[in-house]
């Protein structure tokens, strides 16, 4: 899709990474989307060979030139245009590293470098950051073989680390009984710990969020989330994980034997040797940090390459919704672009008017709805507003966290039935959201009953409100559609509506 009609470009991304490798196919639309089309992983152990001998031996260099030869031919088969390769820790810290790089060039006829440590770090933020409405804060990368640290303030990146403390190294050389015993997994986070106080990494501001990205982390978040059985948002990008439940994941690995280990609901059994290590250096990064949770980012590396074709800084928040809403539009027959920001745009008139005291979230999740009424068009008209609602849930929205997504999906569901349960979005919404939902809902049924049967362009100047009346400075042929609508908000609102008719048909 190419929202904002900016020109799109496929590229492939191939991550070496010091315990597994991956590829992604990814579209770019200018600096504010990125839309994954195609992906594959598998287990490389770099790290081990790196640790062992200070050397990648012959057969992993064999073994993972065919692995990369396999994940090109799988962004190819996705439509790249280009496509390179990217080595992390293992490779940068071997000492046949640079002929490794020299020798997978040659076989693979592709771009294929060693990101040193800032590169690695800046790669991972941009990726990380990207999608997340967050300002400031710090990003958290662990690896199989080192641990990225970068702290941002205003969406740009003001200091990185790269130390030595991925979750394959330190699970071999600090976890050698199965399970894991209390005075191994405390000697890794106190080492750990240590690490990062020397390197002079201190806790989070107060305005200031800890974002976690890499496979280690996504894990962690499944995991949790998987646990969560009621929980409605699909999407892992942007789920949080508080605290205590991060805790509690890592008591279950901890305790869980190697051979069971991957078996756990939400854990890639590839992970089963790592993930115990790397939950453990999560914990000490969190306690370094005072970190009360942690959001989990879907992307990372490969999308923060791919991005920096087109950008060194994550974009704007705004521009990254705003693109996120066209390019799911886009994929709807029956989504019309100009139609949507008119009718969101009346909308929000209307509720400034109305309430003018509703929150910022509250107006942004009912802008987000009025805009993306129409796709569940394509899907049945008369339950649009329901099958809106899912795709809203299910959807890569970008710059959307998930509590918003919750908001926006039952806003759209409350549109289309007024006594439609939004118990579904429990876990992400409160009591106190009931009424500021159905205020939203009943805004948008009256908005988009006014742009089907009023004039074809709205006043600017509408609406007025005196004394609880409300002139709607719509010209309308007949006030009977606009009766049931009506009669909603003026419930919702507690107030009362006027608006002039017209005898013209036309």
């Amino acid at each position: 899709m190419q929202p904002d009609g900016a020109a799109a470009t496929t590229l492939g991304v191939i991550d070496i990474g010091s315990n597994s490798g991956r590829v992604i196919a990814a579209c770019v639309s200018g600096a504010s989307h990125i839309e994954v089309i195609a992906d594959a992983g598998s287990p490389l152990r770099l790290v081990r060979d790196v640790v062992r001998s200070g050397r990648l031996n012959p057969d992993t260099i064999e073994r993972t030139i065919q692995i990369v030869r396999g994940f090109k031919a799988v962004a190819e088969a996705a439509g790249a245009e280009r496509t390179c390769a990217v080595a992390t820790a293992a490779v940068r810290e071997a000492k046949n590293g640079e002929a490794f790089i020299e020798h997978a060039r040659r076989e693979l006829s592709i771009p294929v470098d060693i990101a040193d440590g800032d590169q690695e770090a800046n790669f991972g933020f941009l990726g990380a950051a990207h999608g997340l409405p967050v300002e400031h804060g710090v990003v958290l990368d662990v690896g199989g073989g080192s641990l990225q640290i970068v702290h941002f303030r205003n969406r740009r990146m003001e200091r990185s680390w790269s130390l030595p403390l991925g979750a394959l190294r330190l699970s071999d050389r600090f976890l050698k009984a199965d399970p894991p015993g209390r005075g191994e997994m405390r000697s890794l986070k106190e080492y750990v710990y240590e690490r990062l106080q020397r390197a002079g990494v201190e806790s989070l501001a107060a305005d200031e969020h800890l974002i976690g990205t890499g496979g280690t982390i996504r894990n962690l978040g499944k995991m949790d989330r998987r646990a969560q059985t009621e929980y409605p948002i699909s999407r892992l990008h942007g789920y949080v994980v508080e605290r205590p439940r991060a805790d509690d994941v890592t008591s279950v690995l901890a305790k869980t034997p190697g051979n069971a280990r991957g078996r756990l609901p939400g854990l890639n059994a590839e992970r089963a040797d790592s993930i115990v290590g790397g939950a453990l250096v999560v914990q000490a990064v969190m306690d370094r940090l005072l970190a009360p949770d942690l959001t989990v980012s879907g992307y990372g590396l490969r999308e923060g390459v791919a991005l920096s074709n087109r950008t060194q800084t994550p974009a704007p928040v705004a521009d990254v919704r705003r693109s996120a809403v066209n390019a799911l539009g886009a994929h709807f027959t029956s989504y019309n672009a100009a139609l949507a920001d008119r009718r969101a745009d009346a909308a929000m008139r209307l509720l400034e008017s109305l309430e003018p005291r509703m929150s910022f979230e509250l107006r942004d999740a009912a802008a987000c709805a009025a805009r993306l009424l129409d796709i569940g068009r394509s899907v049945d008209h008369y339950r649009r507003h329901a099958h809106a609602a899912r795709i809203v849930a299910d959807a890569n929205l970008d710059g959307y966290s998930h509590r918003l997504l919750a908001l926006v999906s039952a806003i759209l569901l409350a549109a289309g039935e007024r006594e439609a349960s939004t118990k579904g979005y429990a876990p992400l919404l409160g009591p106190n959201d009931q009424v500021g939902v159905e205020q939203a809902a009943a805004t948008i049924v009256l908005t988009e009953a006014l742009v089907r049967y009023g004039t074809s362009e709205l006043a600017a100047s509408w609406p007025e409100r005196r004394n609880g009346q409300v002139a709607l400075a719509v010209p309308v042929v007949d006030r009977w559609p606009l009766e049931a609508p009506i009669q909603r908000a003026e419930r919702a609102f507690g107030v009362s509506f006027s608006l002039p008719t017209t005898a013209n048909a036309a």
